[in-house]
């Protein structure tokens, strides 16, 4: 009999839009700090994170969080604990750079994995007031004008992208190491590279991207890797083996200390096992 989830939409939505409030006040006053990897860190930051986990930590209901920001104080026993009870997984500003840039692309994101396994996902982007959210088996997209929209005005995304918009994307989005590092030839269709990953996991939901090439923490991939999965998408490794939503399995936390949980190899997104594995041999 399957183990009954603690997830609770409507107030782990809540509590997003709380994040998004204290992030987007934040941006006013911003400080910025550079990490041992060279990437930055704003005093929001952490801030945001401090908040979710008072928000959505419970020891005593064996419900834990993990955080970019905060993963590196865990011992390995907490680290245990969290990996394989109700695991919160939050990235609480997945897109620094241009939310220090005061540029809208960047969001939130709070993934949940229950007994090690990656189950659901909330993501939202207060920069264009965008939403999603899985909820009793569905995934529930809204955009409001102004401000976050209210859950009760999320509407369900189709599996059939055709459904969700008129004209399905051609655009892939490959990661900064990728667009760095690699050429990639034959390929048919648009190209564009993001320090968000958050904004491709939306868009790809709603078909208005194609697909996604790039290498994660478990904190950027958590909640929209549980959302896309929800919709039917084809997602694993670039050398074709498929994603176990295991996360220790697909991720590798040897490195939790050093604040890295990364993906064990290029993880590839689309909506069907063709378009991945032509994606792939443009990758040079």
């Amino acid at each position: 009999m399957p183990i009954k989830s603690i997830w609770d939409a409507q107030f782990v939505y809540a509590t997003a839009c709380k994040l998004a409030d204290i992030a987007v006040a934040e941006q006013q006053k911003l400080t910025t700090e550079i990490k041992p990897d060279n990437s930055i860190v704003t005093q929001a930051d952490k801030l945001v994170e401090d908040t979710a986990i008072k928000a959505l930590a419970n020891p005593a209901n064996d419900t834990y969080v993990i955080g970019e920001e905060t993963i590196k104080e865990l011992t390995r026993a907490e680290l245990n604990q969290a990996l394989t009870g109700n695991c919160y997984i939050i990235d609480p500003i997945d897109g620094t750079v241009p939310y220090a840039s005061l540029t809208p692309l960047w969001g939130i994101s709070i993934g949940f994995a229950q007994n090690g396994e990656l189950t659901e996902g909330c993501i939202v982007l207060p920069g264009t007031f965008e939403a999603i959210i899985s909820y009793q088996g569905k995934v529930l997209y809204g955009k409001g004008i102004g401000a976050l929209p209210k859950f009760e005005q999320l509407v369900e995304l189709s599996p059939d992208l055709k459904n969700n918009c008129d004209h399905p994307s051609r655009v892939l989005v490959i990661n900064q190491l990728i667009a760095k590092t690699k050429q990639v030839e034959g390929l048919n269709r648009g190209v564009t590279t993001y320090y968000s990953i958050v904004f491709p996991y939306v868009y790809l939901a709603q078909g208005r991207m194609a697909g996604i090439c790039a290498g994660l923490n478990i904190w950027d991939a958590a909640a929209g890797s549980a959302i896309l999965r929800k919709l039917g998408f084809h997602q694993s490794f670039i050398d074709g083996t498929p994603l176990t939503f295991q996360i220790e399995q697909d991720y590798d936390f040897s490195m939790f200390k050093q604040g890295q949980a990364r993906s064990r190899q290029m993880m590839i997104v689309s909506k069907d096992q063709k378009f991945s594995q032509e994606l792939v041999a443009c990758i040079k």
